[in-house]
């Protein structure tokens, strides 16, 4: 099969195609034939080298979110049938015809889904489903703020706790602000004008808010 490789680490001219063997199918995976793999900052990362090795694990090759179809069942996958359409989050291995999915961390693609984007949602819409509802619990009614909202897993996050009927605190550029608002944000916050905690705190009354999603760490904490 093809797949894109990188011999050393750097900029986008160090990937190649390359001819590879297809992955090993083992009991509990999926194979899929891919129509759609997405592009992350952890892909940017890994080819840059910023984690100091060449992949994480389960493949050599980059990519870590794909979308296409099931062309083999390892003997204890379940909830597939070959043929299915399905979007899902890789060990590595997503820039590749064919690619290695446990199916545990596989998702049937929606009808009304492309294959391109269906690959764009794996890796930003679980992160930030599990920071906002199982690791936070936020509930209808609520209030969030989330930084970096223009981000991918930000943009995620605004959409999903706004669909979940939580009020929506969101920092970003200023230039991105009003992405940022179709997107779902009540409030839109210029990170570099505006000092977030006292808008968050007069939109609030005061009172605060019940979660906060942090992509940024020691300078906001």
């Amino acid at each position: 099969m093809k797949a894109i490789q990188i011999d050393e680490f750097g900029d986008a001219d160090v990937l190649r195609i390359a001819e590879t063997p297809e992955p090993v199918l083992r009991p509990a995976d999926l194979l899929v034939r891919v129509r759609a793999a997405g592009v992350n900052r952890a892909d940017l990362t890994q080819r840059r080298g910023g984690y100091g090795r060449a992949d994480f694990g389960d493949s050599t090759i980059m990519g870590l979110e794909v979308a296409g179809e099931v062309i083999a069942i390892g003997p204890e996958a379940a909830g597939f049938a070959l043929g299915d359409r399905v979007m899902a989050v890789t060990g590595g291995g997503g820039y590749a015809e064919i690619a290695r999915i446990d199916h545990r961390m596989a998702m049937p693609v929606p009808p009304h889904l492309n294959f391109i984007q269906a690959a764009a949602i794996p890796e930003v819409f679980v992160t930030a489903h599990e920071a906002l509802f199982h690791l936070a619990e936020l509930q209808p009614g609520e209030s969030a703020l989330i930084h970096a909202a223009s981000g991918g897993v930000g943009s995620a996050a605004v959409q999903l706790a706004h669909a979940a009927g939580a009020r929506v605190c969101a920092t970003a550029q200023a230039g991105k602000l009003d992405r940022v608002r179709g997107l779902g944000a009540d409030i839109a916050i210029d990170h570099r004008t505006q000092d977030f905690a006292e808008v968050a705190a007069k939109e609030t009354d005061g009172r605060g808010l019940d979660v906060i999603i942090d992509f940024i760490g020691a300078p906001y904490i």
